[in-house]
């Protein structure tokens, strides 16, 4: 394999995982089946697997292992079946960007890769916006998701794209990135993802979390406040429109509902992954809520629970779901003790590391992917990706030599 193939294969397959993650075409298909089979091939081929069993390695292959007997007692076994495939996959791909990125510029290219995707995105989402396709909700709030047919996903991809920019602004320290930044947040409130939103709150609350509360800190903060809510007093009728508050999370309680049922009903081993769309509807019928109501989900299809934990408790039941907690707080834990560990030099980077996974996990109490879902590589793999950032940042810290600083 050729030097400059082996430095941006990785690369290039998530910038354009990403970017096609909702072409409704065979092409997609190809990219998103055979792209990750040749990935795996050359991690495999030639390996010698002198890894260490850590905690997390455990705990990921105990959850691969009961998505798998899920599978053979599912609602449907052979749907089942495809997505524990896919889910088998999407971690083999994991792995093999961890072996990959084992020097600095593998990293760079890395984290360069998303920010491009999250520029292409955004300036097909402003485009969309004022140009192209938008979504008109009933409270007459305009959303647009540009390259993706769904507005939620893009906001995610965003949320993450700013993230990522910041992170490229702390290694390069060019201004350029806080342009993308402001780009990215633009096209992210066009979306009018509120759980995106939310998590990039979120993520700016605890990077923040570095600092003393200083008197000019608790002065920004104070002034940010009374500014939030001068603002919302003068547009408080476009705010609300925007927000979408008057239909509130109705229809998502009545998923989180179905969800809850679900695993109440099957705790061992779920219904399998992916069938909630067929199993969710029998229970839809039951509940006392209006036929138009009804009707709308059915329509839409009942695709998830828009909510991580309860979905994977349904799908592959409750002991499936405290596998997956305990993978997060594992993760988490790494995450918080690095930054009592490192140089006060590093403080920044690791703590936008544990802010960009608390945003995700609060996103997750309202949407069912951003960690694991089916396998779902084009929402999933920036929980990962980041993850094994941290896990080889700390050789690519110690590293200082002039080849890395004029990267």
């Amino acid at each position: 394999m050729s030097a400059i193939f082996q430095k941006y294969y990785f690369p290039v397959f998530i910038f354009i995982i990403i970017v096609t993650g909702y072409w409704d075409s065979p092409i997609r298909k190809i990219i998103s089946l055979v792209f990750p089979l040749f990935i795996i091939g050359v991690f495999f081929i030639g390996k010698k697997f002198t890894s260490r069993t850590t905690t997390p390695v455990i705990l990921i292959s105990l959850y691969i292992l009961i998505c798998l007997i899920s599978a053979l007692f599912a609602y449907d076994v052979f749907n089942s079946l495809f997505f524990f495939l896919r889910i088998l996959i999407f971690f083999l791909v994991i792995a093999a960007l961890y072996d990959w990125m084992n020097d600095y510029r593998k990293y760079i290219l890395t984290i360069r890769s998303i920010v491009l995707s999250g520029l292409i995105l955004s300036i097909s989402i402003i485009y969309s916006r004022f140009f192209g396709t938008v979504i008109v909700e009933n409270e007459g709030a305009i959303r647009a998701g540009g390259i993706f047919s769904n507005v939620n996903s893009a906001g995610f991809v965003l949320f993450i794209a700013i993230i990522y920019a910041f992170l490229m602004y702390l290694e390069k320290d060019k201004k350029r990135y806080w342009l993308y930044i402001i780009l990215f947040l633009t096209a992210l409130v066009f979306t009018g993802s509120r759980a995106s939103m939310l998590a990039l709150a979120v993520s700016v609350l605890f990077y923040n979390l570095r600092f003393k509360l200083t008197k000019k800190i608790i002065i920004i903060c104070v002034s940010s406040l009374l500014f939030t809510i001068l603002g919302f007093l003068l547009f408080q009728d476009k705010i609300l429109s925007a927000l979408r508050l008057e239909r509130g999370l109705s229809a998502r309680q009545i998923l989180y509902n179905i969800g809850l049922d679900i695993a109440a009903d099957y705790p061992y081993l779920g219904i399998g992954l992916g069938n909630l769309k067929d199993v969710g509807p029998h229970y839809l019928v039951t509940y006392p809520i209006g036929e138009w109501q009804k009707n709308s989900i059915l329509d839409i299809g009942i695709q998830s629970s828009h909510n991580v934990f309860i979905e994977t408790a349904a799908e592959i039941g409750l002991l499936g779901a405290g596998v997956l907690i305990l993978i997060i707080i594992n993760i988490g834990l790494r995450y918080y003790r690095r930054i009592k560990k490192v140089d006060p030099s590093d403080k920044n980077f690791y703590y936008l590391i544990w802010g960009l996974f608390m945003g995700i996990l609060v996103r997750c109490l309202f949407e069912s992917n951003g960690i694991i879902n089916r396998g779902w590589i084009t929402a999933d793999i920036y929980f990962w990706v980041t993850y094994v950032v941290f896990l080889r940042s700390k050789q690519f810290k110690i590293k200082n030599t002039q080849e890395i600083s004029n990267y």
